[in-house]
């Protein structure tokens, strides 16, 4: 089709800045077409400005603040860092002692351990391609942690005080009180932006009772699932605007498993039991905390829309459910870091694990969600009043998702997620080198057909057939890429390491056994 002369000027009138987004969608081989159509396309795609907007929307990243770095610079360095994730080429290996504490978390670029029940250590993660200088400090604290979260972007440090129990005077319960401490990251001191004072405090009736906590933050949402250990007592998931001091959402019921914040609005809450079903069946509980309550409820109750799973075959008992997504929906990093580039809040990805028993066989599965699956169907519920709104597996899975028998057994490494990137050890043997794996499925880069030259990563594109465990056959069939590369010894005997976690930089390698971790550097 030829343009006449009034269609062409419409189509080149178009702001510069319009142009170069509609030219981030497209695949490299449409860009080539597109500089031979006219000079003026030519010129917008052969500048650093353009080509460095087209890269960031390609890699999942978003621009930094204003810094010494030109644009000519930030390109140079994007393309470098992509080159590297995506051929596996970190440029730095160095070993670290794991510490004699039982506590550890991996967010944001911080590495942090305890050495006693009162000390934490820090260690900001190095960056070649983001200028990240590595720095290691440490906190000691005037309370006994059992457990902990960060947000470095934030100077953000959440501690759960060891909990001390006290008799309730009007019954024969026994009454557990959870002190949650707000502190700044650097120093362990109260946090400029908390209350006063700076303790969130959760009361629960319990007798002899263990509790095991899942904290994550959210900008100014702190979310704390507390489940016990024992039998008989439900699972309780409270969400508090950590700034204030007030709660958001306090859900209780025996079927919470997991939760996950899917953007500033909305929260994801995972459940194997549904109501009244013959066969077990996963739900995703999605509630709108634009709606706050601190009246306590049950899961079944004020859900804005659910996501069904399929339905799990008669001989198949699900044991365990979990969500797992890095960063935060409102993850930024500290502008005062002037970092050049950095991971985009919206391109993340959920994997979302059941382990089940199927046949007297323990099995677990992974499924891969973008948020973008979840955040667009919710968009495109009816505008009316909207409440328990149901979404049929085969609506929003098997384009949508991918759902696929786990490498390796569960692990409590868990930081295995970050951005779009997922990664593992595949079938690591004490008896064979071991290889690592990502499998990335960010959309736009599969679009581009950014492959490695020497064949070090492929696309996936055909369908996934699960035919066991479910009652029916599940087809799912969303792309990604994966890269691969055999861990090349770097001592005398080489240690055998049990899991491998990610972050925006790095990739951390677990020798559990022995006790140390073996960062590699991007």
């Amino acid at each position: 089709m030829i343009l006449t002369n009034e269609e062409d000027l419409m189509l080149t009138s178009l702001p510069v800045e319009l142009i170069i987004r509609i030219f981030a969608l497209l695949d490299w081989r449409t860009i080539l077409v597109c500089r031979e159509v006219c000079t003026f396309f030519r010129s917008i795609l052969e500048g650093d400005s353009a080509q460095y907007e087209i890269e960031l929307a390609v890699s999942g990243m978003t621009d930094g603040p204003p810094s010494p770095f030109t644009t000519s610079d930030r390109l140079a360095l994007l393309k470098e860092r992509n080159a590297a994730w995506e051929s596996l080429r970190w440029v730095e290996s160095q070993d670290i002692p794991m510490m004699q504490g039982r506590i550890w978390e991996l967010y944001g670029d911080v590495f942090a351990q305890s050495s006693t029940p009162n000390v934490l250590h820090f260690r900001q993660l190095p960056s070649k391609y983001r200028k990240i200088e590595e720095k290691t400090w440490g906190v000691a604290l005037d309370i006994h942690v059992r457990d902990f979260t960060m947000d470095p972007a934030q100077d953000l440090l959440v501690l759960i005080e060891e909990p001390t129990s006290f008799p309730n005077t009007n019954t024969n319960v026994t009454t557990r009180s959870i002190r949650i401490h707000l502190r700044s990251l650097t120093t362990g001191d109260r946090h400029r932006l908390a209350p006063q004072p700076a303790i969130l405090v959760h009361d629960f009736d319990a007798q002899n009772v263990q509790a095991a906590y899942t904290l994550q933050v959210c900008d100014n949402l702190l979310g704390i699932l507390l489940t016990h250990t024992e039998l008989g007592a439900d699972p309780e998931l409270t969400i508090w605007d950590w700034t204030t001091g007030k709660v958001i959402l306090a859900c209780f019921s025996s079927e919470i498993a997991t939760f996950a914040f899917l953007s500033n609005r909305f929260l994801l809450v995972g459940s194997l039991f549904g109501p009244e079903a013959i066969n077990i069946q996963a739900h995703l509980y999605v509630f709108d905390m634009t709606q706050p309550s601190s009246e306590k409820f049950d899961l079944g109750a004020n859900y804005f829309c659910a996501f069904l799973w399929p339905e799990f075959d008669f001989w198949t008992s699900p044991q365990t459910f979990s969500i797992r997504s890095d960063p935060s929906p409102a993850w930024q990093p500290n502008p005062e870091a002037r970092l050049p580039f950095s991971t985009a809040p919206g391109d993340r990805l959920f994997i979302m694990t059941v382990s089940l028993v199927n046949n007297g066989r323990i099995a677990s599965y992974d499924m891969f969600v973008p948020a973008n699956t979840l955040l667009s169907h919710i968009e495109a519920l009816p505008k009316q009043e909207v409440h328990s709104y149901e979404i049929k597996w085969d609506e929003w899975g098997p384009t949508g998702t991918r759902l696929m028998q786990s490498l390796s057994q569960p692990s409590p490494w868990v930081c295995y997620v970050f951005g779009t990137k997922f990664v593992s050890l595949v079938e690591p043997t004490h008896t064979s080198p071991q290889t690592l794996e990502i499998r990335d499925f960010n959309q736009l880069a599969m679009k581009r057909d950014a492959k490695v030259q020497g064949g070090i990563s492929h696309h996936v594109h055909d369908t996934t057939v699960i035919r066991e465990v479910f009652a029916n056959e599940i087809h799912t069939s969303l792309p990604y890429r994966v890269v691969k590369r055999t861990l090349t010894p770097c001592s005398s005997p080489e240690p055998f390491f049990a899991a491998v976690m990610c972050s925006e930089d790095s990739l951390l390698l677990v020798d559990s056994s022995h006790r140390h971790l073996r960062i590699l550097t991007f």
